[in-house]
């Protein structure tokens, strides 16, 4: 009786001392190499934060935004974070992140005790804690963009699998609370309505229609009496999607003429031969696990990709063991299942046929991916003792080891930092230098590795002198910069002797590296003057 008890209370610990594992492996990786692996994007984030904390603001005039809006983003943590650490943006993004990840995991525990995951739950919020796949770690783990999406869409769904046997004045409370998040992630742009709340109507309404076909009632009345889950499920998911909607044009019909951003309203349906096909867009998502192009077979990371190859087909296997018994699952599988297949299938249509695409649009179904794997765990009759505890485990060490090979590799080959830039942008900083001209993947990366100590201006080439009305302060577009750097990363930017700028501008070669080149102008008019002669050479 103590041994079982000690093995249950093993159990029970096992999958908590995992969690936190996996999320003082994301601090760490947060603090120490990526102190410099920051790309413009990510930095941008931060810029914004900053500028918002000294307006005291919630969304500002003075920014030009991206294709969203950006109302409710990461730069909420980035700015508590900035309050505690206002002279050191390295700190105050790694507390904004820990404070995203905790309560990312919250959400996703959140979840799965509401799809009735029990045990499994835990395991469930572990998984998406360590970062399993290359663009997870990237776009979400560390760069927190597909986080934010989360913390809308999944407790939506949490709430709506919570009001199928909810009193009125409950049902009431839980679906005024999901159309709340619903409206509010809407107002931060069209991702979370095609994704999430499309896929969710569809699914609903599958799961209510095989209610209704074996319910074995004759009459409407009878039918929808007898299928009352399915309905309120179906009901929420048309509310919650309407909500949504409403989010989503209060932000991109109000809000859009307020402020400056560029919504997705160019996109538009291009299908060709050339463009991305069905079939490689949905192997995309299947690569989500940890699979990774270029790995050596027989080396750690060759090992390591098969091993996330694998996970993506375990993932493909349980919808399709799942698929095959759905009549026998209860209503909430049959929703977490049906609606994990028709994101993918709206996704990949959608993706298929729209103007723009990225790998990174499917982490939004990841999540989903990882708690059908638990409904596939928790469902299946396995006849051998231990079976399920023992996948559980097996399948945690597959996902710590492509977390761990993929932040390896981040490392050794950042996807979107450039390295040696931290080392210029402390050479200027120790040399008195405060503003310049920089292309787009290095100016913001610039500012927050000095955190704020560079003001630097985005160039659209070092050809011309046009500055973009994108993800900068607007102030850059009316002033220029007083005595300015020119930075030139000849891996990025070209060879120094065909830019324009320097091939008809009197800048001083002041640092190079063999990658960076630094050239100071004693003013910003030797800029403009370097561009018009640039131009009229053309």
């Amino acid at each position: 009786m103590i041994k079982g008890g000690w093995r249950a209370r093993l159990w029970q610990a096992l999958p908590w001392l995992w969690i936190a594992a996996g999320y003082l492996f994301d601090l760490w990786y947060q603090l120490v190499p990526g102190r410099w692996i920051v790309d413009s994007d990510l930095a941008s984030e931060m810029i914004l934060s900053d500028l918002l904390n000294q307006e005291g603001s919630i969304i500002s005039h003075n920014w030009y935004y991206s294709t969203e809006l950006s109302v409710l983003q990461m730069q909420w943590f980035y700015r508590l974070g900035l309050l505690v650490f206002p002279n050191d943006w390295h700190l105050a993004r790694t507390l904004g992140m820990a404070l995203a990840l905790a309560l990312y995991g919250a959400v996703m525990l959140f979840l799965a005790y509401s799809a009735g995951l029990g045990r499994l739950a835990p395991w469930v919020a572990g998984v998406l804690i360590w970062p399993f796949g290359w663009r997870y770690l990237v776009y979400a783990i560390y760069g927190g963009y597909y986080l934010l999406y989360a913390f809308f869409y999944v407790p939506v769904l949490a709430l709506l699998l919570r009001s199928q046997a909810a009193e009125k004045g409950r049902l009431v409370r839980l679906w005024t609370a999901a159309c709340l998040l619903s409206a509010a992630g809407g107002v931060n742009g069209v991702k979370q309505l095609m994704v999430f709340h499309a896929p969710l109507f569809l699914a609903a309404a599958v799961v209510l229609a095989l209610a209704l076909h074996d319910c074995g009632k004759t009459d409407w009345r009878g039918a929808l009496a007898a299928c009352r889950a399915q309905v309120r499920l179906f009901a929420g998911s048309v509310l919650t999607a309407v909500s949504c909607a409403a989010g989503y044009l209060v932000g991109n019909s109000v809000l859009s003429r307020l402020y400056d951003f560029k919504s997705y309203s160019f996109i538009t349906w291009n299908r060709s031969d050339d463009w991305f096909t069905l079939d490689s867009i949905l192997m995309d998502f299947f690569h989500e696990f940890g699979y990774r192009n270029g790995a050596g077979l027989f080396h750690f990371s060759g090992i390591a990709t098969g091993v996330g190859l694998l996970l993506g087909l375990v993932v493909f296997l349980c919808m399709v063991r799942l698929l095959l018994r759905l009549r026998s699952l209860n209503t909430t599988d049959q929703l977490l299942v049906v609606l994990l297949l028709c994101m993918i299938l709206v996704c990949g249509t959608s993706y298929t046929y729209f103007q723009e695409y990225y790998q990174y649009f499917w982490l939004m179904n990841v999540p989903f991916a990882i708690v059908v794997i638990a409904v596939e765990l928790r469902t299946e009759h396995f006849r051998l003792p231990g079976v399920r505890q023992g996948a559980a485990v097996a399948l945690a060490c597959a996902f710590t080891l492509c977390a761990v090979h993929n932040v390896r590799r981040e490392i050794e080959s950042p996807t979107l930092a450039h390295k040696g830039l931290d080392t210029v942008a402390a050479w200027l900083v120790d040399n008195g230098y405060t503003e310049g001209y920089a292309t787009f993947w290095n100016c913001n990366a610039m500012i927050e590795l000095t955190s704020g100590k560079l003001d630097v201006w985005t160039l659209m080439s070092l050809n011309d002198d046009v500055v973009p009305d994108w993800l900068q302060k607007k102030d850059h577009l009316t002033t220029d910069p007083e005595q300015p750097f020119l930075l030139v990363d000849t891996e990025t930017d070209g060879a120094p002797e065909t830019l324009g700028l320097l091939q008809y501008g009197s800048g001083e070669l002041v640092y190079d590296d063999g990658r960076y080149q630094v050239y100071a102008f004693a003013s910003a008019d030797e800029i403009h003057k370097a561009a018009e002669a640039a131009q009229a050479k053309q």
